[in-house]
């Protein structure tokens, strides 16, 4: 079965008019120039491959009123099999999806045998064209496909000019890109993005044909608080390609996975899909079917695409303005990380994390202290018989080196503390994730195998047993301690954000109110004592009680919010 089709391609004489040009037999009054026009309308495109004069065939179709519906003409005097290929290549789409009209044979023949698989018609197929099913195309009455052509026609001219160095193009193209995380009031072109991309959707996870159907869909893999959706946008200096892209990611403590990646070709070769992934932290994505990019090579550094500047005063288009940014927490600000680093030079991420299903809570207080401080004598491997790694005390950056912090010690508030035995520091384990609030020593080693555990858990639950004696949650005098320690490697010029509990806490969380007044309480003292460390308000971003998941977990338009906060309190 015939696809349908995306690009016409014309001959001229005895095909698009009648006549011959350069015998003088032409006559201007026939001619399929409406028919090009209502093509365009239908967001097909349409190219020229004819043997004559150029400006002389320009100058005719300027008269008609029809040249600027042309994309990729290609009018001279050489063979047409070749001349066809170029304009393939040119506007990037699937010889299946593109139709060459000539009224000539041998050109038909030529064509088909350069380029396989290209549908081809003679001259008395036009009267029939716009009523053929192939050709229903998409209402485009603005002209905007047509438009976006124009752009890669120009672009393609430029990069002509520069003898086809494509990377020195590039990086003169000034390429941006801008994340729209307004999903709500786009969900028509998500919807598109998802079910019409192909050679450059790596997930193909389609939504319904239906389009209520397919919204709510869309709304329900957005809800969950670890999800970050966005719209990609993309500008140079050539056009605004508009929205070509949309992601949906899933991350939290030990995961980082792409539910939805995908992208229009409209941008094909400039790698948008690949900076954009690597943005991402390099997430793991399940690829479904044959894609055109390799997010795996390495040899791939898009460093012509930047992120998007419209005006300087507005907080989310800043770039490489803000200096370092260092956020301290759990997955609220491992959310959150994502809507500051366009603002921020270099964004540090310092959360909390899983391993082999086990809760790493290395943003309590206790633990980033001795990040801080650094691990003395055998820490290392005694930490790691627990679990951890040498990694999880690396903050990766210089405390020195950091122009803004955000803190959030929300772990503190319900994850225990356990004595080390005969080591005399403090520190919370949790064996498996579900058991970080309860004492160990009312767990028993079936409990684990029935929650999924693995032999290695088992192992380290037990050292866990024999070197660890179950405390309390911290107590004022103890995190006030950590955190002025932790606050002291800190330049007394950096800005540092605590970040408050949440106090309108969900009904179903009654529970939890006591120890979040608790934690500000405490952190409202340290602020007084610190001139440069500055409360965060959480409850201020909460536009209705539904956008608490949890009393510690919320939908993703609150981590957008802070994120916007920050960066602007940040910058002030």
């Amino acid at each position: 079965m015939l696809e349908a089709v995306r690009l016409v391609i014309w001959d001229l004489d005895e095909t698009f008019w009648s006549g011959t040009l350069v015998e003088g037999g032409l006559n201007e009054n026939i001619h399929y120039a409406e028919t090009v026009k209502e093509l365009s309308k239908r967001g097909i495109m349409n190219s020229i491959c004819s043997k004559n004069d150029f400006s002389s065939a320009r100058e005719i179709l300027e008269r008609l009123g029809v040249w600027d519906f042309f994309i990729f003409p290609s009018i001279n005097w050489s063979s047409k099999g070749e001349r066809v290929q170029g304009i393939v290549d040119g506007v990037k789409l699937r010889p299946e999806t593109i139709m060459f009209i000539d009224d000539n044979p041998m050109n038909l023949r030529e064509v088909l045998s350069v380029v396989p698989n290209i549908q081809i018609e003679n001259e008395k197929f036009i009267p029939r064209l716009l009523s053929d099913p192939r050709f229903v195309g998409k209402n485009d009455n603005q002209l905007k496909r047509l438009a976006d052509y124009k752009i890669l026609e120009a672009k393609n001219e430029v990069l002509e000019s520069r003898g086809g160095d494509s990377h020195a193009f590039l990086r003169d193209s000034g390429i941006t890109v801008e994340l729209d995380y307004d999903i709500e009031n786009n969900l028509p072109r998500v919807i598109e993005i998802i079910n019409r991309t192909n050679q450059l959707n790596f997930t193909k996870n389609r939504l319904s044909d239906d389009t209520h159907e397919a919204e709510k869909q869309i709304r329900e893999e957005i809800s969950h608080y670890d999800r970050h959706a966005a719209l990609v946008r993309v500008r140079d200096r050539f056009g605004d390609y508009g929205y070509v892209g949309f992601f949906l990611q899933a991350r939290g403590a030990g995961y980082n996975n792409l539910k939805h990646f995908c992208f229009s070709c409209r941008t094909l070769g400039m790698y948008i899909e690949k900076w954009i992934y690597d943005y991402l932290g390099d997430p793991d994505v399940n690829v479904i079917g044959d894609v055109l990019t390799d997010l795996s090579d390495a040899t791939i550094i898009p460093d012509w695409i930047s992120i998007y500047q419209p005006d300087l005063s507005e907080v989310e288009a800043l770039k490489g303005t803000g200096g370092t940014i260092l956020l301290c927490g759990g997955c609220d600000l491992d959310a959150v990380s994502h809507y500051v680093k366009a603002t921020f030079s270099r964004t540090a991420l310092f959360a909390n994390t899983m391993r082999l299903g086990a809760e790493i809570r290395r943003d309590h207080s206790s633990m980033l202290r001795r990040a801080f401080e650094g691990l003395h004598d055998d820490d290392g491997l005694f930490l790691r018989q627990l679990g951890y790694s040498t990694e999880d005390s690396a903050l990766g950056i210089l405390p020195s080196d950091v122009d803004v912090a955000v803190l959030s010690f929300w772990a503190d508030m319900f994850y225990p503390l356990y004595e080390v035995v005969r080591r005399g520091y403090r520190m919370p384990y949790a064996p498996l994730l579900g058991c970080g609030h309860t004492n160990i020593e009312d767990i028993y080693e079936i409990d684990l195998w029935n929650r999924g555990a693995v032999p290695e858990n088992i192992e380290i639950f037990r050292f866990a047993k024999a070197n660890l004696k179950y405390l309390s949650v911290i107590d004022k005098e103890e995190f006030q301690d950590n955190v002025r320690t932790i606050l002291g490697y800190f330049r007394p010029d950096a800005r540092i954000f605590l970040m408050n509990a949440l106090q309108q806490v969900p009904k179903d969380f009654e529970w939890t109110r006591a120890r979040h007044y608790q934690l500000n309480e405490w952190q409202a003292e340290i602020a007084q004592e610190f001139p440069n460390v500055v409360l965060v308000n959480v409850d201020e971003f909460m536009s209705r009680p539904e956008d608490a998941v949890s009393s510690t977990h919320f939908v993703r338009d609150f981590y957008r919010q802070v994120g916007l906060h920050l960066c602007s309190a940040a910058l002030e």
